[in-house]
């Protein structure tokens, strides 16, 4: 197997593992185009992860976590509370007796600490560091933790979904648009930088409860000018994972992904 072969085969398998397992065969069957030897070595992976420790159980098994309990830098892990992509999520506190904070730490999930999964984290934490904007989750923090695998810590986010929080305050037509409008800033802010979000959706929309709105999870963002934002190894874009609710159609054909991408998944949020 050559390199590019190898590529596109740990491509399909990152986009297969985010999937639910019912969309595996119809995401594998579009994307492999009738090469069977393709599919077979993806979905020989796919088992072989699946028979490794259960990577694939849902968030909502209750499950022990060795992180919970532990310090990473100044911050001590307190409880898991979901996983998104390559890595798992945590609630955190700060624990030097300097000041009081809670805090969200993304971690890489054990049993995907490949290398080029490392680095595609690595470009994650890279992007959020240079996105200060108010409407966009803040990079706090980042590190290693001791076994290696790095991690990075944002703001904590208490917030619902943005649909959920439109309805359940029954905001009116013009309030709902002031809020739509503040989600536009940030993304125009990231693509100010050459930065293309990828995955805009209600669930990466957080809003808090003075309603402000919070957009997170760059975790398959891609860097359009790498001199913007700098990115190391050479990686400037996470592998082709997507919502397909919310994908644009050169997202679903495997295309070259630009700014209208993301424009594409605000007309399908708004």
């Amino acid at each position: 197997m050559n390199s590019e072969r190898w590529q596109r085969v740990k491509e399909l398998l990152d986009v297969s593992l985010r999937l639910d397992p019912s969309e595996r065969d119809a995401y594998l069957a579009r994307s492999c185009e009738g090469d069977t030897d393709l599919r077979d070595e993806v979905v020989s992976l796919i088992e072989a992860y699946q028979n490794a420790g259960d990577l694939l159980e849902p968030p909502s098994v209750p499950r022990s976590d060795a992180l919970v309990g532990t310090l990473l830098g100044s911050y001590k892990i307190t409880e898991h509370v979901g996983d998104g992509g390559m890595g798992a999520v945590y609630r955190g506190l700060r624990a030097d007796d300097v000041f009081e904070k809670e805090v969200a730490v993304k971690v890489v999930r054990r049993g995907l600490d490949l290398d080029y999964m490392v680095r595609h984290f690595r470009l994650e934490r890279q992007i959020m560091a240079s996105l200060d904007h108010p409407n966009i989750a803040r990079l706090l923090d980042g590190g290693t933790t001791p076994d290696g695998l790095p991690y990075f810590v944002m703001e904590f986010i208490h917030g619902q979904a943005i649909d959920t929080y439109c309805n359940q305050q029954k905001l009116d037509l013009r309030a709902r648009l002031a809020l739509f409008r503040s989600v536009c800033r940030a993304v125009e802010f990231a693509h100010r930088l050459g930065i293309v979000h990828g995955d805009i959706k209600p669930g990466n929309i957080l809003v808090t409860s003075d309603g402000i709105a919070k957009l997170l999870d760059f975790g398959i963002a891609k860097i359009l000018r790498p001199d913007h934002v700098p990115a190391r190894d050479g990686v400037t874009t996470a592998t082709p994972a997507m919502t397909p609710e919310y994908a644009s159609p050169e997202q679903i054909r495997g295309e070259r992904v630009t700014e209208t991408t993301d424009i594409y998944s605000l007309g399908v949020l708004l």
